[in-house]
Formats: C-alpha cells, sequence, structure tokens
C-alpha cells in the first residue's frame, strides 16, 4: 500500500506534467507568471477546464464532480527554495485581486461542503485535497512543493500578491506581487 507521501506527490508531479512546469532558471523575466529572487521562486500556471476535468477523470471522478471542478478557475503554483535558509509559505498571507477588488479563494472547509452536497465518495475528496496548496508550509534548503488553488472563475487579469518569509526566525520577509495571471479557457 502507498504512503499518502507518496500518493501526494504523485499527484503534484502528474499536474506539474500536465502543464509543462519546469523549475529550470533560464531567461531573467519567466515565460509564464512568476517571481524569482535569490531564496527562492514561484511560477504559475492556470489549468483550463478541459485540462481539469481530463486529470481528475483519470482518476475515476464522477461526471458529478467534474461539473462542479469545471465551474472555477485552478491556479497551480510551484514554489521552490533556492537558499541553504528556510523559506515559508502561509496563504493566509497571499491575496490575488482584480481590479474590481479582492477574490476570495475557494477553501478546502468550501469544498468538502460541495463535495458533501453531491455526495463524492471520500476517496475522490481525499485525492482532490492532495491536489490543493498546502495553506502552511516550510521549505528547506533546495526544496519545492506545487499545488492548486482555485477560485471563482473571472476574465479580467488576477494579480497575485504575497509575503514570504526567510530565515529559521522569518526575520527577512519579502513582499511578492505577480501580475497578469488569467483564468484558462478551453
Amino acid at each position: 500500500m502507498a504512503k499518502p507521501g507518496f500518493i501526494q506527490v504523485g499527484i503534484v508531479v502528474g499536474l506539474i506534467l500536465l502543464g509543462g512546469l519546469s523549475f529550470a532558471v533560464a531567461a531573467k523575466k519567466p515565460s509564464r507568471p512568476g517571481y524569482e529572487n535569490e531564496y527562492f521562486k514561484i511560477r504559475i500556471i492556470t489549468r483550463s477546464p478541459n485540462q481539469i476535468a481530463a486529470f481528475y477523470t483519470g482518476r475515476g471522478f464522477p461526471q458529478k464532480a467534474l461539473d462542479e471542478l469545471r465551474k472555477v478557475c485552478f491556479i497551480t503554483i510551484g514554489m521552490g527554495n533556492k537558499s541553504k535558509e528556510k523559506v515559508w509559505l502561509d496563504l493566509k498571507d497571499w491575496s490575488l485581486e482584480t481590479k474590481d477588488g479582492d477574490i476570495k479563494r475557494i477553501l478546502r472547509p468550501d469544498w468538502r461542503k460541495r463535495w458533501q452536497e453531491i455526495g463524492l465518495e471520500k476517496r475522490f475528496q481525499s485525492t482532490f485535497r492532495w491536489t490543493l496548496m498546502p495553506e502552511k508550509l516550510d521549505f528547506y534548503p533546495h526544496e519545492g512543493e506545487g499545488g492548486n488553488v482555485t477560485i471563482p472563475y473571472t476574465n479580467k487579469p488576477i494579480t497575485l500578491k504575497a509575503k514570504i518569509a526567510v530565515g529559521e526566525d522569518k526575520s527577512r520577509v519579502f513582499n511578492v506581487e505577480i501580475e497578469n495571471i488569467h483564468c484558462a479557457k478551453d
């Protein structure tokens, strides 16, 4: 029987391969929305409804769950620690907004409620949960992680604002702003 950590890694790797996310450092300006400094890097990929449906169809999700997943915008975040110090992720310090204002993320409890409303089996709920970006995470030197955040679909450009702490004592805080993120369409 596979251990939960191996399942999580497999799902995240699958999502990363689905979109061709690469942590290789190339030109200074990333081809996809992102941010990079000497301590950490963040890459953003949005997933189309067809990509999301294909991924979860491959894991046996029923049509009623696929219909729910197609209604939202999936933003896949890949984050990596480039340094020899600890880097800290806390999604409560992240916000998404359009020119019209803040966008509220669809959180784990929101998804749990949706899944209960449609009667989604626990095994599928668990699989879905593993594909979400952890709410809090500490990155050890040269460690990386990826996962999704979900928001209501918007056709407006999105700006992600985040505070990322670096150092064991979180003494250095970087204000990150990533503009021009767009929910993918089919």
